[in-house]
C-alpha cells in the first residue's frame, strides 16, 4: 500500500510526540515499525535540509551588508554546500543553475544543462497532467510539492522528492524559479521490496489450508485468513475484537460458555504469564448449528515492540 505524503508527516508528528505506543502507529497506519522509522529517517534528512535554506534566509535578511558581493559570497556558499540539489531556473524554466549535489545525483556538469530545461531528467513515468499542475502551481505563484522518478545521465532511473517554488523580485514579479531535491531512491526501493515481501506473505497466508487467527492485547483482531472466516462461519474483519463477534461457544458437554473461557482470551487475560493452551469447543455461527474445534493457541512477543499477541490455530474436529 502507498501512502501519501500527508500520512506520512502524520505518522511522523504522532512518533515525534511520543505518546502513542509504535506498535499502535504501525498499525493505524498498517505499515511495519521498520516502514515508520524509514519516514522518520526521511523527515529528519528534510527538516535539516529545510533548516539549512531558513539558516540562510534568515541571515540574509536580518544582516546588514555593506557589499552586495559579501551577500553573494553567502548565498553561493549556502547554495553549493546543500546537502539537497538544487536547481534554479528563469520564468520560462532554463535552467542558470544547478549546484554540485545536482552533478553528483544526475551525473549532468553544470555546463551541459545550462540554458536546458530540467526536462532532460524526464523518465516518461511522469504524466503530462502532473506536469501541467505543477507549472499551474507555480506560475501562480504557490509552492508545488511532489515526486519524480528520473534518469540520470547513464540512463538509470532514481526518485527524488521536490519542492518548486517562485522567487520574486522586488515589484513581486517571478523572474525565477527555485527547485530543493532530495534523493529518496533508497526508501523507495526499500519500500517496494517491502511492499513485495508484503504482498507475498499476504498471498501465502491466504492461501493456507489450515485457519488462523491473530488478535492483540485488546483482542482485537490483526490476522484472520480465509480459511478461518469459512470454518467459524462469520466474517473476521482486521480491527474487530474478537470478543465482540456475533458467535456463541460451548464446551464438549454443550454446556454454553463465556468468550472469557475461550483459551485465546485466557491467554491475553494472562498477560504472557501462560504460554499456550490446546482446546476443543463448539462454536455456533450466526446461521446456527455447533461446528466442534480443536483449538491451538499460543502466546507471542512481538519483535521491537514487545507486545504479547495470541496465535490461535484451529482445525474441525467431530462431535464429542
Amino acid at each position: 500500500m502507498r501512502h501519501s505524503k500527508e500520512a506520512q508527516e502524520r505518522a511522523v508528528a504522532l512518533m515525534r510526540a511520543g505518546e502513542v505506543p509504535l506498535f499502535d502507529i504501525a498499525r493505524e497506519f498498517n505499515v511495519s515499525t521498520t516502514t515508520l522509522r524509514t519516514w522518520f529517517r526521511a523527515s529528519e534528512a528534510r527538516a535539516r535540509a529545510q533548516l539549512s535554506a531558513k539558516r540562510v534566509a534568515t541571515a540574509l535578511s536580518q544582516e546588514k551588508f555593506t557589499r552586495a558581493s559579501q551577500r553573494q559570497r553567502l548565498l553561493m556558499h549556502a547554495l553549493e554546500q546543500s546537502p539537497a540539489t538544487i536547481i534554479v531556473t528563469d520564468s520560462e524554466g532554463r535552467i542558470v543553475y544547478a549546484n554540485p549535489k545536482f552533478v553528483s545525483t544526475t551525473g549532468y556538469r553544470v555546463e551541459e544543462v545550462v540554458g536546458q530545461t530540467p526536462r532532460l531528467l524526464k523518465s516518461g513515468e511522469t504524466s503530462q497532467e502532473e506536469y501541467r499542475r505543477l507549472w499551474k502551481t507555480i506560475k501562480a505563484g504557490r509552492e508545488w510539492r511532489g515526486i519524480f522518478h528520473n534518469r540520470r545521465k547513464d540512463g538509470s532511473l532514481y526518485w527524488e522528492r521536490a519542492s518548486i517554488s517562485p522567487v520574486h523580485d522586488a515589484k513581486g514579479r517571478i523572474t525565477h524559479f527555485m527547485a530543493v531535491k532530495e534523493d529518496i531512491t533508497s526508501y523507495m526501493e526499500a519500500d517496494a521490496a517491502r511492499r513485495r515481501i508484503a504482498a507475498g506473505f499476504t498471498a501465502v497466508f491466504e492461501a493456507l489450508p489450515f485457519a488462523i487467527v491473530v488478535i492483540d492485547a485488546q483482542q482485537k483482531i490483526l490476522l484472520a485468513n480465509p480459511a478461518a472466516e469459512s470454518l467459524i462461519g462469520t466474517p473476521l474483519r482486521r480491527g474487530s475484537r474478537f470478543a465482540d463477534l456475533n458467535l456463541r461457544w460451548v464446551d464438549a458437554q454443550g454446556v454454553a460458555l463465556p468468550v472469557s473461557d475461550h483459551p485465546g482470551m485466557q491467554l491475553i487475560a494472562a498477560g504472557g504469564g501462560m504460554h499456550s493452551l490446546e482446546v476443543r469447543m463448539g462454536v455456533i455461527p450466526p446461521m446456527g448449528g455447533v461446528r466442534w474445534l480443536q483449538w491451538q493457541c499460543r502466546s507471542i512477543k512481538m519483535p521491537e515492540t514487545d507486545e504479547t499477541v495470541v496465535l490461535m490455530v484451529m482445525s474441525e474436529t467431530q462431535s464429542p
